[in-house]
């Protein structure tokens, strides 16, 4: 009996036990694939585990629940999962019973199990016992709720939890004062992430406490380029909105007061002949759009010089543009002359290249003039430069983001076994090289990588065999000339495939969903990039495309941006993305301080949502589907 209550004495000096822990702690931490494992810690749980055998029946659960929270605040998911699925829950009281319905709901979100999380709120015992509980797990609750809704891709109804949670607090203690502010912190995040036509979904005269978060959020969007007209409108809500929770406790990117300092002449260096002149022209219209835009509203704007890059040093051309006042570089967007820059050690001004070192942008605008303007390709496809200079930031269309973006889509959504298509070109393939790496570290596996050549028109007999509809129809004659009489046979496609992820542009999407179709896999989900998408809706040419999710760049959907851009419609997708990405670079032009910021939001630019991070701005783009030739957003 000693021995017996040693054994419990040590689990229970070594367990976070649930009667202890305020129900607000959290016990996983979200928001990170790998978080670092408190080795100590998983000992100290993996003893307490093997001792806990011995301990009384009807006290075992209550502890393997205190020894599951242990390895979760230690790191090891995995352990904490096993230790879980050991608890007869219908052993534990309903605190217990909550304190392990909300572990399992964390451990599904760290998983990105978000189906198998919901589910846990859903539990007839969890919903009656809600009911009863105080304000502490009531707030818990709506937390895990709000991060729920978010990783689904629900934003509005994060937001909506997040509101419903700040309301539990009491203002008058300073400790809640605190968790109101990063509350609000969180809720001013996401709001950065909607679409602009959502934060205009509010009745006229409103008053709640949303609809002053979706004022406040529509006005500073509308500015975006501009900082110090931000810090104006956000004094003028302040007054008119003096009781909303903002107001009182502004999330921290507005307490921010402008850095005053302001660029007065800024060169864009682009080459401006030969096969690159339509791109930069194009480039150059989509940034001065931006440019134009700011004028009409009234902010005083800086002079732009333009310098063509197109016969001369690179490195000279940028002394040259500094000797004559340039205190801002944009430029160039050659992938060697990134490159050039990039070898110098210090910069002498703040320099926004369009291209990054991971050769995709450049490779991307390569391959749709049919070649390598610069005459070499790099076999590399890493996402972070190999060399970074001081005062560079490095900003383009590199696909590694949507691919990125794209895999971890996927993954949270359960699939595991993918058929990748891609073109042959030099994208294409590096492109493919990516996401095989990056799938295959997730744990998935690609079942077939087919690379089509640009001159293939009929995809029926490129994907018989990485469907296997070529070894069913081989089945299928053995068959017929086994059997005396006539035989009806059906060939089958190979059924462990559960998502296609296609990369090209739409005029070979075109071709390749209804071979997928034809041949047996039209119910597989299909994924594929914003190559597929140039902006404009042509239902009866995309009718073939229906189904089919993608990863799109927000100017491309209706209502998305504060102003439609408007590039010509009779050029190429590649070269309409290269529009937005102009108008981007002015956007970003006035904020690449508010980026480096620890307080920083996302930029909802044209091409995706921006952010800095090793001094490259990286994209996060919206999602959007093919429905009945037209698109349109995608389920959250």
């Amino acid at each position: 009996m000693i021995y017996a209550l040693g054994i419990l004495a040590f689990i229970g000096g070594c367990a976070p036990t649930t009667t202890q822990d305020s129900p607000t702690i959290s016990r996983v931490t979200l928001g990170t694939d790998e978080s670092e494992i408190n080795h100590s810690l998983v000992r100290e749980a993996e003893l307490a585990l093997a001792r806990a055998q011995l301990a009384n029946p009807a006290e075992r659960d209550n502890l393997l629940l205190d020894i599951a929270i242990l390895f979760a605040q230690a790191g090891d998911i995995d352990q904490s999962q096993t230790t879980l699925k050991l608890i007869n829950p219908d052993n534990l009281n309903d605190r217990f019973f909550v304190e392990y319905s909300l572990l399992g709901l964390e451990l599904d979100l760290a998983a990105h199990r978000f189906d198998s999380a919901a589910s846990w709120l859903a539990h007839a015992r969890f919903v009656t016992v809600r009911q009863e509980l105080g304000v502490l797990f009531q707030q818990r609750i709506l937390n895990l709720e709000s991060d729920l809704d978010y990783a689904r891709g629900d934003i509005r109804a994060s937001i909506d939890k997040s509101i419903a949670l700040a309301a539990l607090y009491t203002p008058r203690r300073s400790s809640d004062q605190r968790l109101l502010a990063q509350l609000n912190n969180k809720i001013w995040l996401r709001l950065n992430e909607l679409p602009f036509d959502q934060l205009q979904q509010t009745d006229a005269g409103a008053t709640g406490v949303l609809a002053g978060w979706l004022e406040l959020a529509a006005s500073i969007r509308y500015r975006q380029a501009d900082p110090a007209a931000q810090h104006n409108l956000f004094a003028v809500w302040q007054k008119r909105w003096r009781d909303h929770p903002a107001a009182k406790y502004p999330p921290a990117a507005l307490k921010q007061r402008p850095s005053g300092r302001e660029q007065d002449n800024i060169a864009l260096l682009l080459p401006l002949q030969g096969d690159y002149a339509v791109p930069s022209d194009t480039l150059i219209n989509g940034f001065l759009s931006g440019y134009y835009a700011n004028l009409a509203q009234g902010r005083t704007m800086p002079d732009i010089a333009i310098y063509d890059t197109s016969a001369r040093p690179v490195t000279e051309i940028y002394d040259e543009a500094v000797n004559r006042g340039a205190d801002l570089i944009i430029g160039p967007l050659r992938q060697s002359q990134v490159e050039e820059l990039a070898a110098i050690p210090r910069l002498k001004v703040p320099t926004l290249t369009l291209n990054r070192l991971d050769r995709d942008a450049a490779d991307r605008l390569d391959d749709n003039l049919g070649g390598s303007l610069d005459g070499k390709r790099n076999v590399n496809f890493d996402d972070s430069p190999t060399q970074q200079a001081d005062n560079l930031l490095q900003f383009g269309l590199s696909a590694l983001d949507e691919i990125n973006q794209i895999a971890d889509r996927a993954w949270s959504e359960g699939r595991r076994n993918v058929l990748l298509i891609g073109p042959d070109s030099g994208w294409g393939v590096r492109a493919q090289h990516h996401f095989i790496d990056y799938w295959k570290a997730k744990g998935g596996a690609v079942t077939s990588a087919i690379s089509y050549p640009a001159s293939v028109n009929d995809f029926t007999q490129l994907l018989k065999s990485p469907l296997e509809i070529d070894l069913s129809e081989q089945r299928g004659l053995t068959l017929r000339r086994s059997v005396k009489y006539g035989l009806n046979y059906t060939p089958r496609r190979r059924q462990d495939i559960d998502l296609v992820v296609v990369l090209g542009y739409a005029d070979k999407v075109r071709q390749i969903k209804p071979s997928l179709d034809f041949l047996y896999a039209g119910d597989i989900p299909v994924y594929a990039t914003s190559h597929i998408y140039g902006g404009t809706q042509e239902m009866e040419l995309n009718r073939d495309l229906s189904g089919i999710e993608f990863s799109a760049m927000p100017w491309t959907l209706d209502g998305y941006m504060p102003r439609p851009l408007t590039p010509d419609q009779r050029l190429p997708t590649a070269y309409r993305q290269l529009y937005a990405l102009g108008y981007d670079a002015f956007l970003l032009h006035a904020l690449l301080d508010q980026l480096d910021s620890p307080q920083a939001v996302p930029v909802f630019g044209a091409t995706g949502l921006l952010t800095l991070s090793n001094g490259v701005i990286k994209r996060k783009e919206k999602w959007a589907q093919f429905e009945n030739g037209r698109v349109v957003p995608a389920r959250p």
